[in-house]
């Protein structure tokens, strides 16, 4: 236990600094390590016996898109349609994963796919990596902390909701979420982590840091109560794939906390979703 609240002290500080006081080209970089960390680690559970074949075509993926659309014009212009897009992809992508998530393990065949198992790959990192430059971006030029402060707030929600369904239940859980994947969720602790994760939103729209995202707030609501409900999949879906697999953690370079994707795996659902779900309603998407 020691060693987790150590790694998890460091982590904090580390993701507040770089949030804080990177430069939008070093922040830029950092969200490519995390991506690459995590493609390394997303090979093992797509099923492949060694991490460079989906590596590659993560990089290969993410090089494109920095050419057709380098990170640094989301400081100066718009976002481009076709980044937005590809961010938006992944409402259908998670709203698909939601069912194959409850059918666990009855219905596992499409996880014998490989080439089905890199587009899954892609589609839970790559809409996530975008998802992390376009809301640090937000204002740069006018404040340079409006987006970091973005980035933090929805970040925190997914906090928010770990720590409310760990604690409660610990403290009243009794009925299984989904025992096949996630034996510890308790459909308790679900709805306590939820009910923190809206606290915590409230307090952070009145706080004022989402910015120009609270401007409409029924886009704002519907992007945030989003990624908390979604969160929670982001996280089942990684369970369901290491189970696939058979693997316990996705890495081990963060000690008593697993890998990258053991980090990262409710953000990758509640960052995209944030943004997408907000140009949705907003009328922002095209």
């Amino acid at each position: 236990m020691g060693t987790r609240i150590a790694t998890a002290t460091v982590l904090i500080a580390l993701v507040i600094a770089w949030l804080y006081f990177a430069d939008y080209a070093m922040f830029a970089m950092g969200a490519l390590a995390i991506y690459a960390f995590a493609a390394k680690e997303m090979g093992a559970l797509l099923g492949f016996a060694r991490p460079w074949p989906f590596l590659i075509c993560a990089a290969a993926v993410a090089s494109i898109l920095f050419y057709i659309a380098p990170p640094g014009i989301y400081v100066e212009d718009e976002i481009p349609t076709v980044i937005k897009v590809i961010v938006a992809l992944s409402i259908p992508f998670w709203v698909v994963m939601l069912p194959l998530v409850r059918a666990y393990p009855k219905y596992t065949s499409w996880h014998q796919n490989k080439a089905l198992n890199i587009l899954v790959g892609l589609l839970l990192l790559v809409p996530f990596l975008e998802a992390l430059l376009i809301l640090r971006a937000t204002d740069f030029n006018e404040n340079y902390y409006t987006g970091a402060n973005l980035v933090l707030a929805v970040m925190a929600l997914v906090w928010a909701a770990d720590s409310g369904a760990y604690f409660t239940g610990r403290a009243v859980g009794k009925t299984k979420l989904i025992e096949a994947v996630s034996p510890k969720k308790t459909r308790e602790g679900l709805y306590g982590g939820i009910a923190l994760a809206i606290f915590t939103f409230l307090i952070f729209d009145y706080l004022g840091f989402y910015a120009e995202y609270s401007t409409d707030k029924l886009a704002l609501m519907v992007a945030g109560l989003g990624a908390i409900f979604f969160c929670v999949l982001g996280d089942l879906v990684e369970s369901m794939l290491k189970r696939m697999v058979n693997i316990k953690d996705s890495g081990n370079i963060f000690p008593g906390h697993g890998g990258m994707l053991d980090r990262i795996d409710s953000q990758l659902a509640a960052l995209p979703l944030f943004i997408s779900l907000h140009h949705l309603v907003s009328g922002q998407l095209f």
